[in-house]
């Protein structure tokens, strides 16, 4: 499982880099990540593409700060079908993969990871021709980790 994410992830850099035209973004974001008893905030970071007006791919990676003597990050690759409202607004629903780990730092080798599926939505507003602000809320499906709730909100330079 953990190789095919990762061949997941590599395909969707490589079409990233390999296109010719579509917007693309690069952006920050603040998380909180609920499930499993923790309920921890973290940051983040996110790269998206646009493959055709309505199609958008993107892949982040998100650090839960430690609570509760446990910290998580995962990596994450989407796909966003966008529906545009006026100038500058866009909503979402995305369904992607996830790659999940959860470390307890008092404890050696207390790492697990884990492969599951992202199912949610968001929203996007353009505040003008570079910048944009977004938020977004999935549930993680995790295999042998039950699921996890995640909302973000952030904002985004656009290439």
């Amino acid at each position: 499982m953990k190789k095919l994410l990762l061949t997941l992830v590599l395909c969707a850099f490589a079409m990233v880099g390999f296109a010719q035209k579509g917007e693309m973004t690069a952006g920050a974001q603040f998380i909180v990540g609920a499930g499993q008893g923790i309920c921890n905030p973290g940051l983040g970071a996110k790269f998206s593409y646009s493959i055709t007006d309505p199609w958008r791919l993107a892949a982040s990676f998100d650090y839960g700060f430690q609570t509760e003597g446990v910290a998580t990050w995962d990596i994450n690759v989407d796909a966003h079908y966008q529906f545009f409202f006026g100038k500058g607004f866009r909503v979402y629903p995305l369904a992607g993969f996830t790659l999940l780990g959860y470390h307890v730092p008092e404890i050696k080798k207390s790492n697990s990871t884990c492969v599951g599926m992202n199912i949610g939505g968001g929203a996007q507003y353009d505040i003008n021709d570079s910048w944009a602000v977004f938020t977004e809320v999935k549930g993680q499906l995790v295999h042998k980790h039950g699921s996890r709730f995640v909302w973000g909100i952030g904002g985004s330079y656009k290439f």
